[in-house]
């Protein structure tokens, strides 16, 4: 099954092959997701398929998929090692094994926050400008319940620090190509 995956199937593959080392806490399952959503929208553009089958909704400690929320809330703080199945009955759900484009962006994204706490993380979600602090200050951080985050919001985020990187690269590129004509 392509893109989109349930929450569930996207923190199942980052608990697939990450969580063995230790576990991965509830809150920074939530981010994780989170933020590979962000970025396949980047990469993906808004006329694009989805990651997930749900947007994430404003929560008090950043953003939240809810169906996420309900499948793990019984491990409280504690680290998950494997993945999980939304009900008694059915297998984990998980990236497609063969859909190489979503399991590498799982791997990019764990490199790129996997280091950090999940309470890290979620400040890194409520900084003035995301779009968690942007809905909160449109609502005067009074939220309705299920408030999704508007994926334009997200996209402009993640889009941001797209072109930031590309950029870098880019000025990466040109340094090395200056140094190597400099040794020839």
């Amino acid at each position: 099954m392509p893109a989109p995956y349930s929450p569930l199937a996207i923190a199942n593959n980052f608990l697939e092959q990450f969580g063995s080392r230790g576990g991965i806490e509830h809150m920074k399952l939530q981010k994780l997701v989170y933020c590979s959503y962000g970025w396949w929208l980047a990469v993906n553009g808004l006329d694009g398929n989805r990651l997930t089958t749900e947007g994430p909704e404003i929560w008090k400690h950043g953003p939240v998929f809810d169906s996420l929320y309900h499948a793990f809330k019984i491990f409280g703080r504690k680290p998950i090692v494997t993945p999980q199945s939304s009900n008694p009955f059915g297998a984990p759900e998980n990236v497609d094994a063969d859909d190489e484009y979503t399991r590498n962006l799982v791997s990019w994204i764990w490199g790129r926050y996997g280091h950090l706490s999940g309470f890290a993380l979620s400040d890194l979600t409520h900084k003035p400008g995301t779009p968690w602090h942007r809905v909160a200050t449109d609502n005067k951080f009074k939220v309705a319940f299920n408030t999704e985050i508007p994926d334009q919001y997200i996209w402009e985020e993640f889009n941001e620090l797209l072109n930031a990187a590309e950029i870098a690269a880019s000025h990466q590129n040109v340094q090395h190509e200056s140094d190597q004509r400099q040794k020839a």
